[in-house]
C-alpha cells in the first residue's frame, strides 16, 4: 500500500531540519567543487604545463558561464520547483565537477569550467525558494545566514580536505570524487523527498498569510 504524500506544512521539525541541512550541504558542496582547480593548480599546472595566464582564462570563464547563467536560473527553478531543481541542480554540477577528471585540452578544461559555473549558478536561487518552503517565516533570515556560512565553510574545507584526497587519489580522481559526492546527494534528497509535496495548501509559518506555491 503507498503512502500518502505529506506538505511541507505537515512535516515534522526534524523532517524540515533534514532538508534544511541538506541545502547547507549543497552550499558546501557548491563552494568545494569550484575551488578544487585552484587549491590543486600547482599539480595541474605541474602536470598539464600551465601557466598563469591559462590559469586566468579558466577563471575568467568559469566567473563568465555563471554570471551569463544567473540571468536564467531563478526561471528555470521557478519552473522546476524546489522538489526537482535541488537535485537536477546538485547533480548538473556536480557531473561537470567530474568532468575534469577526463580533460586533457585547454579548450576541454575551458567547456567544463563554463559548464561548472553556469551549473552552480542553479545553487543561491535554489537554495533561497527551499528555505522560504520549508522553514517558518520567523526562522528565514536565520536560515540564510546559515546558507551563507555554508560558503566560508566550503571555502575553509577546500584547502584542508583536497590536498589529501589528491595524494590518495590523484587530481583527476579529486574531481571525480568531489562530484560522486553531489550524486549521491541529490539521491539522498530524493529519498528524502520522494513522499513530499512543496506545494502547500497552507503556509508554513504559524502567522497570517496567503498560502504561497514553492513549487
Amino acid at each position: 500500500m503507498t503512502k500518502p504524500t505529506k506538505t511541507v506544512a505537515q512535516l515534522s521539525a526534524r523532517a524540515r531540519a533534514l532538508l534544511f541541512a541538506l541545502v547547507v550541504t549543497a552550499g558546501i558542496l557548491n563552494l568545494v567543487d569550484r575551488q578544487i582547480i585552484s587549491v590543486l593548480k600547482p599539480i595541474i599546472a605541474t602536470d598539464l604545463g600551465w601557466s598563469d595566464d591559462d590559469y586566468g582564462t579558466l577563471a575568467a570563464w568559469f566567473q563568465g558561464g555563471a554570471a551569463f547563467a544567473f540571468l536564467f536560473t531563478g526561471w528555470i527553478v521557478d519552473k522546476l520547483g524546489v522538489k526537482w531543481a535541488n537535485p537536477i541542480g546538485v547533480a548538473a554540477w556536480s557531473i561537470a565537477a567530474m568532468a575534469h577528471g577526463w580533460a586533457r585540452s585547454m579548450t576541454e578544461f575551458v567547456m567544463i569550467r563554463v559548464s561548472l559555473g553556469a551549473t552552480e549558478a542553479m545553487g543561491t536561487p535554489t537554495g533561497i525558494k527551499t528555505i522560504a518552503s520549508v522553514l517558518p517565516k520567523n526562522w528565514r533570515s536565520s536560515g540564510f545566514g546559515a546558507t551563507n556560512a555554508a560558503n566560508s565553510i566550503g571555502a575553509i574545507l577546500a584547502p584542508l580536505a583536497i590536498p589529501g584526497v589528491a595524494l590518495l587519489v590523484g587530481w583527476r580522481g579529486t574531481f571525480v570524487a568531489a562530484g560522486a559526492l553531489g550524486l549521491v546527494w541529490a539521491a539522498v534528497w530524493l529519498v528524502a523527498t520522494r513522499r513530499v509535496t512543496f506545494s502547500p495548501p497552507r503556509p508554513v509559518e504559524t502567522d497570517a498569510a496567503p498560502p504561497t506555491d514553492y513549487g
